[in-house]
């Protein structure tokens, strides 16, 4: 079965004390493997925005937005997933999935950078969203595909 899911994006902050490349190398972590983002067609942005004190803040976000390319790239994520993870996550659905069917996954930006796929609910993050497919788009279709997309042989 394909993962009920539409697009997928990560999306990332570069404060003005951190170093863009190490943050780059962070959210390569989430994304894609290099030799299959070569077969998608995966847009990734830099847009450079003020903070509250006036300071530069790097915005780096990347989006799929072919059903079949937010598919691969989410079989990467769930890849980095622990099955300790993937069991938090389904037993507390409303801290990971909004009303408008997009699940939320925050993982640590500090400790991607070192390799590690962490979830947190702290500042520091790479910010995965990804918008489920549900027909129709109602609440309780949204948890059907929310529980297929975290299990999809249904396990």
């Amino acid at each position: 079965m394909a993962f009920p899911i539409l697009s997928l994006r990560a999306r990332v902050f570069v404060r003005a004390t951190e170093d863009e490349e190490r943050v780059r190398e962070a959210l390569s972590l989430i994304l894609p493997p290099e030799s299959e983002r070569r077969n998608m067609k995966l847009e990734i942005r830099r847009e450079v925005a003020k903070g509250v004190l006036g300071n530069p803040i790097v915005i780096i976000e990347a989006v799929a937005r072919r059903k079949s390319d937010a598919r691969k790239w989410w079989k990467h994520i769930l890849s980095l997933l622990r099955p300790e993870d993937i069991d938090y996550i389904l037993r507390h659905p409303d801290d990971f999935l909004d009303e408008y069917g997009t699940v939320h996954l925050r993982f640590d930006k500090q400790q991607a950078y070192l390799g590690r796929p962490v979830l947190t609910e702290g500042g520091g993050v790479i910010k995965v969203l990804a918008q489920l497919e549900a027909y129709p788009a109602k609440p309780e279709e949204f948890r059907r595909a929310f529980v297929r997309l975290f299990k999809p042989d249904g396990v």
